[in-house]
């Protein structure tokens, strides 16, 4: 930027460069207080509507809205180098967006106060299985990504854009250098949240499966390494023990792909099952309890331990039992909520096809179980 401030033309680069810095200051309060003094203004154009209204507005419009506002301001500030040689035309257009991000921001906050009032009762989360979008399940996720992520997205991105207009008076070599990284988070958020307020509940359920899954699936790359011959690291009493269970693992990770495939991840199904956050949480946490125990079964046969059989045995028999309560539950749930949500047009995806897929798979299951707690005794008895 010009050193000579009395110019015409420098003045009122000065004055815009000002108008824009104070405007990402105001823009950042949205991400430490929410929405500011002309929320009110923004509740007397926009009269109470309905939660229903509300939520669905969200998703479909304000969201995306502010998506695209989003993205023309990293387009704005997409080139420091373009910025320092020509910055009116850029700061121009950033006075253009800044109010139209402004009223956003504002009904965003309207619409999720209304939605989520901080401070306000929450649904009982043992009775709410018919409250459908209202559901304390989906509401904390939306809380979260709302008034948590999206907040701290919005003011790094807002301060950071504002650090960029400063810059204009440092040396380039001082200036920030984009405010990229910041506005990927912040879409990222958005998407997030878009995602908490329109997806299936079964959809929500999923990333927890495909997280549990995707340990599963390390820890059988860690098994197979065990019972590897060119591994010397492990010994072959130990080797032979932990491939009884590899039939047990890939089994498992069978049944996580199927659901997700035909149920959690399935298009046009139900956006709401008949199960309360109690029950949604515990789908969730059965998962996770899965992946933990496979997790702590590979690890203790990775310690390759010959010099205590009788704990190796007992630890690895204990938590191989300890999966039968928790593949009962998963099965109940599955039985009693998800099955029926599939319709009966395709014959592969049918109610009665997969409950006898689940049966037959929860047979296996018995089976391969019995096989390494058995294979666990041998051991014991062999090194005692």
């Amino acid at each position: 930027m010009a050193e000579d401030t009395d110019t015409p033309g420098t003045q009122d680069l000065l004055d815009k460069a000002d108008s824009v810095i104070h405007g990402f200051r105001r823009l950042s309060e949205y991400g430490e207080y929410g929405p500011t003094s002309s929320l009110s203004d923004v509740s007397i154009k926009h009269p109470l509507r309905s939660k229903e209204d509300l939520f669905t507005e969200l998703h479909s419009s304000l969201l995306p809205l502010l998506k695209q506002h989003i993205d023309s301001l990293s387009q704005a500030l997409k080139s420091p180098d373009k910025l320092r040689q020509d910055p009116v035309p850029i700061l121009e257009l950033i006075l253009e967006i800044q109010p139209k991000l402004a009223q956003n921001l504002d009904q965003i906050s309207h619409a999720v106060n209304h939605i989520i009032p901080v401070g306000g009762p929450e649904p009982n989360p043992a009775t709410d299985q018919d409250l459908k979008e209202f559901k304390a399940y989906r509401l904390r996720g939306l809380a979260n990504s709302m008034q948590e992520r999206l907040k701290q997205s919005i003011g790094s991105l807002f301060h950071d854009s504002r650090l960029m207009i400063q810059g204009l008076q440092l040396p380039r070599e001082r200036s920030p250098a984009s405010i990229g990284y910041p506005s990927y988070e912040l879409n990222c958020s958005i998407d997030r949240a878009i995602r908490w307020s329109k997806a299936s509940e079964l959809n929500l359920l999923s990333g927890h499966w495909q997280e549990a899954l995707g340990k599963m699936n390390e820890a059988l790359g860690d098994l197979l390494f065990v019972v590897n011959p060119d591994n010397q690291e492990i010994s072959r009493p130990v080797a032979q023990l932990a491939q009884a269970f590899i039939p047990l693992l890939r089994l498992i990770i069978l049944f996580f792909k199927k659901n997700l495939k035909l149920a959690l991840t399935k298009e046009h199904v139900q956006l709401f099952t008949g199960m309360s956050t109690e029950k949604l949480v515990l789908f969730e946490r059965l998962a996770e309890d899965i992946a933990e125990v496979i997790f702590g079964l590979v690890f203790r046969l990775e310690e390759n331990d010959t010099e205590d059989p009788l704990s190796t045995s007992q630890y690895l028999i204990r938590e191989v039992k300890s999966l039968y309560p928790l593949f009962q539950s998963v099965l109940l749930l599955l039985n009693l909520y998800i099955v029926p949500l599939f319709p009966d047009s395709s014959p592969s995806s049918s109610p009665v096809y997969f409950k006898s897929w689940l049966v037959i798979w929860y047979t296996l299951f018995f089976q391969a179980t019995n096989k390494t707690i058995k294979a666990s005794q041998l051991f014991e008895q062999n090194h005692v």
